[in-house]
């Protein structure tokens, strides 16, 4: 059988690859199982142990991930001028009985060419398996089944549940990482266990680091940089998404002026209305000057950061120290 799994999270195609091959394979072991990375082998040597079952065996999978042909940007391959593609749709066209080949391509379906020769011979011939990305809504349901099944015999609160759906966002490598630690720490989860063991989301920390800069707190505002620090998140990652803030706020400020209340900026600039609220409510006690010059800062100092002209953790904590929002 020919598969093709697609999706923007790699541990999902792992899983589904490994369900589809255990259902084939029963026992897996190095000859009856083996797996390609496409952008160093050449398809033809796939094909070649497609083609290939050892004695003894009477199935086997050949799993080929990333299929850099299968995408719109390709890019460049040193491989691409002897890649024998005819001989690989002749396969796909052609599929050994015997032999599951999987292929597994870790992007957005957009980013798919669906015209390419290669795809649309699986698409005839095999199946298409799009594993699309949780709604938030679906995603306290997900992190719920997962302890159902993966840690029966532990109890997890729906706090703990709500709480660690918000921290993992979406994210599949994030929830089993964190739900084992979680797992293997109590087996009575409650809310207070996920604020100790899971790390907020960075976007939710780079927001609490500009809230605290608004506030005047920037002791606060070190302490947290510095946990993020211990973390390995470097102010190049933070820097950008502080200015990001800046910029709504900037775009707040302006609509406030304009006379927009809160749920009307919230529509304007499709963003949650507590927040709209919140950003209103700091517009008045910065100016629109100070947040240009705010902005110019970070600029000037994410270019030197990356131009090496300046210590990256100093000159960070120096921005954070010094701001002042008058």
């Amino acid at each position: 059988m020919i598969y093709l799994i697609n999706g923007k999270q790699n541990i999902r195609l792992k899983s589904q690859m490994k369900s589809i091959v255990k259902k084939s394979l029963g026992e897996i072991d190095a000859i009856n199982f083996i797996k390609h990375d496409a952008s160093l082998v050449l398809v033809q040597e796939i094909v070649d142990d497609v083609n290939y079952l050892p004695l003894g065996y009477d199935h086997k999978a050949v799993v080929v991930d990333n299929p850099y042909f299968l995408l719109k940007e390709k890019g460049r391959n040193k491989l691409e001028s002897d890649q024998d593609y005819n001989k690989l749709i002749n396969c796909i066209n052609h599929p050994d009985e015997n032999c599951d080949l999987i292929f597994l391509v870790n992007t957005s379906e957009s980013d798919v060419d669906k015209k390419s020769d290669v795809y649309q011979a699986i698409e005839k011939n095999g199946q298409i398996i799009v594993l699309e990305e949780p709604k938030e809504s679906q995603w306290f349901e997900v992190v719920a089944h997962y302890f159902k099944e993966k840690w029966p015999n532990n109890r997890i609160d729906n706090d703990a549940v709500n709480e660690l759906a918000r921290r993992t966002e979406g994210d599949y490598a994030s929830l089993f990482n964190n739900g084992s630690k979680l797992a293997l720490y109590s087996d009575h989860i409650t809310y207070e266990d996920v604020t100790l063991m899971v790390t907020r989301p960075l976007e939710e920390n780079a927001f609490l680091l500009f809230n605290y800069l608004l506030d005047n707190k920037n002791v606060e505002a070190i302490s947290l940089y510095r946990d993020l620090k211990s973390a390995n998140t470097k102010p190049e990652t933070l820097i950008p998404m502080i200015a990001n803030q800046f910029r709504l706020l900037n775009r707040v400020s302006y609509l406030s002026k304009k006379h927009f209340d809160a749920d009307a900026i919230a529509s304007e600039l499709s963003i949650n209305p507590i927040r709209a609220k919140i950003l209103k409510k700091n517009s008045m006690i910065i100016s629109q000057k100070r947040i240009n010059q705010t902005l110019e800062d970070l600029y000037q100092l994410d270019l030197q950061i990356k131009s090496g002209l300046l210590d990256r953790n100093y000159s960070f904590e120096l921005f954070l120290i010094n701001f002042k929002r008058n």
